[in-house]
């Protein structure tokens, strides 16, 4: 009898090399959702950030000329401060004013960003009003979503 002359190759097999992969793709399928959850939410801290800028901002402007401003321009802030994920604006101040005392500042998602897809937060917000701040947010559907939103 002739003894066979083949030498086992040294290397990995189909079977371990698709195990490698059934593991890397349920790695990435836990990874991924939680990695975007924590880019959105370091967004909406950008956001929270600025709209306390403005209304910081505000509050110095009515300190110098008893009203509140009502655009970004008047305060020497624009809308490039919050990068490519929301579009800023100041509300209810002018004529004719919806706030007798006070203003609205918004942040909403833009609709080109990666953060449209923040359900939970599309539009955040400070309202003063005679005095009161109320923090405000609002999801796609327009229910109101400030405890989710607003960490305190």
């Amino acid at each position: 009898m002739q003894k066979s002359t083949r030498r086992r190759v040294p290397g990995f097999t189909l079977i371990e090399l698709m195990v490698v992969v059934v593991i890397v793709g349920i790695l990435a399928a836990v990874a991924y959702p939680a990695y975007t959850s924590h880019v959105q939410r370091s967004r909406r801290a950008d956001a929270v950030k600025l709209l306390t800028a403005v209304s910081q901002a505000q509050e110095r402007y009515r300190s110098n000329r008893n009203s509140f401003a009502a655009a970004l321009s008047d305060l020497g802030m624009g809308n490039g401060d919050v990068a490519d994920h929301y579009d800023l604006s100041i509300e209810g101040v002018g004529e004719p004013a919806t706030l007798v005392t006070g203003y609205l500042v918004l942040a909403k998602v833009r609709s080109t960003s990666p953060q449209r897809y923040d359900s939970k937060c599309a539009q955040m917000g400070i309202k003063v009003e005679g005095g009161a701040v109320h923090y405000v947010s609002k999801d796609t559907s327009d229910a109101d979503t400030s405890s989710t939103c607003w960490p305190r």
